[in-house]
Formats: C-alpha cells, sequence, structure tokens
C-alpha cells in the first residue's frame, strides 16, 4: 500500500491537472518538479521578458508608437506597423508582408531571437516528455498493485451503490433457482417509478404450463413499462442487486431479448418492418428455454393481415419448440381467439374502469382480455380535434361494411354529433335478403312499397 501511496505523491507532484492533450508538445511537467526544466522554462520566460523590451527599444528608436512584435505558427515572429506610419520604417527593416491596413518586417536581432526561442522550446518539451516517460515506468512497476486495488475499489464501490439504492427504494433480495418458473410480485419500473408518485406495481408469474402472456391493452406507455420492468429485474437479479419488488423467484436465465421499439436504418435501405423482422429473427434463433423475451407489437410495420399472420405464426413457434418465457403484448384480437388453441398461453389485459360519460386505465394486470382497443379514447387523450375522430369513425364502418370484419379489432361507439346510419350485419341467404329478391320494384304500388317495408322492418326486429 505504501508503494501505492508514493505513486500517488510522485503523480502530484509532476505532473499538471491542466496540461497539454499531446505529451510531446510540453506543458504537461509542473513547476518545482524538475530543476533543469525549471532552467529552461526560466530561460524562455526572460526570453520573453528580452521581446518586450525590445518592443519598446524600436518604439523608441523609430518614434512609430503603434509598432507591435507579434507571432503566428505559419509567420513567425514580425514587426507590425500600421499604413499609415510606414514612412517612418528604418531602413534595417527587412520587408516581409503587406496587409490591408498593416505591413510587416523583420529585422536580424528578431530572426536570431525566433531561432533561439524555437530551439529552447523544442528543448522544454523534450526534457518534459522524457519526465513523463519516466513517472509512466515507475506507475508500470507497481502496475499488479495498482490494479489489484482498483479492481476492489471499483467492486465496493459497485456493492455500496447498490445497496444504497435498494435501501432508498425498499428493494427486496430475489431467490435464484434453477427452476423453471418465474414469480414477481408487486414488481415496479426502477427509474420510472422515481419519476412518477403514482407508480402502480404488478404482479408476474410464468410457468411450465402457462410460459407465454398475451396483453391486450391500450397503446400507451403502460405497457411497455410493464414489458420492461420485468425484464430489468431479471437482469438486476442476475448481476447480484436486490430488486424493485415485494418478492422475487427468478430462475436462472441465459439471455433476455426485447423486441419492443419502432426504428428504421434508413442508411443501410432497411425499412421499419425490416428492422422488426431482423430483431426477430435473432430472438427466434438464439433464445432458449431459458431465456426471457418481451414482444411488443410485432407485425405493425405491415399490412394488418400480413402482420397478424407473422405474429401468430411467430407466437406459435416460441409457444411449439422455444418455449422461452414470454410477454407478448398486441393489438390483433384476433390472436387471443387463436391463442385458445395453444396448451401454454394466457391471457392478460389491463383494468379498466368507465361508465357512460368517464373511462380510467387504471394500470393493473388483470387475468383475461381487452374486448376492444379504445383508441378513440387514446385518441382523445391527445387531444385529437373531435370531428376528425367522427370522420375516423365514418370510415371505421365503411371498411367494416365492405370486409364484413366482426369489430372486434377497434371500439365502435359514436358520438351523437355523429349522424351516419347504424350499419346492419345480416347472414347471407338470410330470411330478409330472400324477401328483398323476392321484391318485384317496378311492379309495387307505393301502398304495396310501404306495406313489404313494414314487413322487413318487423323482421329485422
Amino acid at each position: 500500500m505504501q508503494d501505492i501511496i508514493n505513486i500517488i505523491d510522485l503523480i502530484e507532484k509532476s505532473i499538471k491537472e491542466d496540461g497539454e492533450n499531446l505529451i510531446t508538445w510540453g506543458n504537461i511537467i509542473r513547476d518545482w518538479y524538475s530543476e533543469e526544466i525549471d532552467k529552461v522554462r526560466d530561460r524562455i520566460n526572460n526570453s520573453r521578458e528580452w521581446l518586450s523590451n525590445y518592443q519598446s527599444k524600436l518604439i523608441n528608436d523609430t518614434g512609430i508608437w503603434t509598432l507591435r512584435i507579434k507571432y503566428t505558427n505559419i509567420t513567425g515572429y514580425f514587426i507590425e506597423i500600421s499604413k499609415n506610419s510606414t514612412n517612418k520604417v528604418p531602413d534595417y527593416f527587412v520587408y516581409k508582408q503587406t496587409l490591408v491596413n498593416a505591413s510587416r518586417y523583420i529585422t536580424e536581432e528578431l530572426k536570431t531571437f525566433e531561432k533561439e526561442i524555437i530551439q529552447w522550446e523544442q528543448i522544454l518539451a523534450d526534457l518534459e516528455y522524457k519526465a513523463f516517460l519516466w513517472v509512466r515506468e515507475k506507475i508500470l512497476d507497481c502496475f499488479k498493485d495498482i490494479k489489484e486495488l482498483s479492481e476492489s475499489t471499483a467492486k465496493i464501490d459497485f456493492i455500496t451503490s447498490l445497496s444504497r439504492v435498494a435501501y432508498m427504494w425498499n428493494y427486496k433480495k430475489p431467490e435464484i433457482t434453477k427452476d423453471y418458473n418465474l414469480d414477481i410480485k408487486l414488481g415496479r419500473h426502477p427509474i420510472i417509478e422515481k419519476i412518477t408518485s403514482d407508480f402502480i406495481s404488478n404482479d408476474l408469474e410464468l410457468k411450465k404450463d402457462d410460459f407465454v402472456h398475451i396483453i391486450t391493452w391500450p397503446n400507451m406507455w403502460w405497457k411497455s413499462t410493464f414489458l420492461r420492468q420485468n425484464a430489468l429485474i431479471i437482469l438486476m437479479s442476475h448481476i447480484g442487486s436486490f430488486v424493485p419488488a415485494n418478492k422475487a423467484i427468478i430462475p436462472i436465465t441465459d439471455k433476455i431479448f426485447s423486441r419492443v421499439w419502432a426504428s428504421d436504418n434508413l442508411y443501410l435501405w432497411q425499412s421499419t418492418f425490416m428492422v422488426e423482422m431482423q430483431e426477430m429473427a435473432n430472438i427466434l434463433n438464439n433464445s432458449t428455454k431459458k431465456s426471457f423475451v418481451i414482444i411488443d407489437e410485432i407485425g405493425r410495420g405491415t399490412s394488418t393481415y400480413d402482420g397478424m399472420s407473422l405474429a401468430w405464426a411467430i407466437l406459435k413457434e416460441n409457444h411449439d419448440n422455444i418455449k422461452a418465457k414470454t410477454l407478448f403484448a398486441t393489438h390483433y384480437h384476433e390472436l387471443v381467439d387463436e391463442s385458445k388453441t395453444l396448451k401454454w398461453v394466457k391471457n392478460f389485459s389491463v383494468a379498466v374502469g368507465e361508465n357512460e360519460d368517464n373511462i380510467v386505465f387504471l394500470r393493473k394486470i388483470v387475468l383475461g382480455w381487452m374486448k376492444k382497443s379504445y383508441w378513440l379514447e387514446v385518441a382523445s387523450l391527445a387531444w385529437i380535434n373531435k370531428n376528425i375522430i367522427n370522420e375516423a369513425k365514418i370510415m371505421l364502418r365503411k371498411l367494416e361494411l365492405s370486409h364484413n370484419w366482426s369489430s372486434k379489432q377497434l371500439s365502435l361507439g359514436i358520438d351523437k354529433s355523429c349522424k351516419e346510419v347504424e350499419v346492419v350485419y345480416m347472414e347471407k341467404d338470410s330470411e330478409v335478403e330472400n324477401m328483398l329478391k323476392e321484391i318485384d320494384v317496378n311492379s309495387l304500388t307505393p301502398i304495396d312499397a310501404l306495406n313489404k317495408l313494414s314487413e322487413i322492418v318487423q323482421k329485422v326486429k
């Protein structure tokens, strides 16, 4: 330990805190460390004093009060005189350069000074570089001790930091097991809970007989929060940290995969959908039974039917073959119906409280699937204009009619301000349809038409 203390003392006495970035340029060694360096440095400083005195002498000799001695990296040292004083320039001034408002000159004395100062500055830089290398060698002599101390200090810092966070935020010690089952009680997101005062904690239990959870709920930040918080809890438990939960039984996990964010790599000619598929391919090719996977809205980067088909195929591949513990968030409600054929899948959603006037997303995960996507409510929360929302409803009804959709994908409530006629779906070849086919419009009298319409209305009712 004494050797390390000596090294610290050596560094503090020898190396400047604000030295040059390049160690060969000088200005890296402190004053009073090397007598030789101090002597050269003093000589350079005295040379600068000579330069100031020489400038004063030239002003007095020439009577040119605007005369200045300057320096640039390109031209070196020179005497600069304003244009209106060039008529006073003595013969021993050697012309060097003309500017817009001044002229530049050099003298033999200034040339000699420049050569000397450059030489002394190079000598100083070389001496400082040698001193730096010597200090570096002394540090390397203690490398083994320094490395061991650094690793121990880093470990202590790591453990104390985790301990401090665990104490401040009431983290609990996880139980790491070799079993398959995962059980997290009242889990929380370690970042989000720090920036909101009303964070809602949630449970997660994945077992051999239900290792895939399909989650349907509004496309708002709670969904990604729930997915990520569980991945983070598993990750934290594997690095030796306590976790933000009341209880956590965590199986040993070989990999954590995330397919959450929509992005593109346009500079590589990769669309959002291509990036999404590449990420999914990585998950499918590398995940195992011991992996944990979170998937958010797979297949949304393409058409509805294409995306839905892909989402189903990916869900089934994991269920049948890979068997990784998976949280599968989706807006495809059709997957809920199809998943009933899969043995180890359970459906979950977010609890919603609603009445005729208000709706409240409770941010609590409950067993069962969401019957609708609440797209209108989310759009309203985002302050989308009411007229736009109503126009979207009208278009949705037209699409449903033309495609004979079942209305499971979206909620269809129309405001009173929307005057669209209620759409009535009829089974093919229904009794009402057959009645309509039998009507001869050209032969109907007005009273017959009214009677027939009344008969059809009764049938519909």
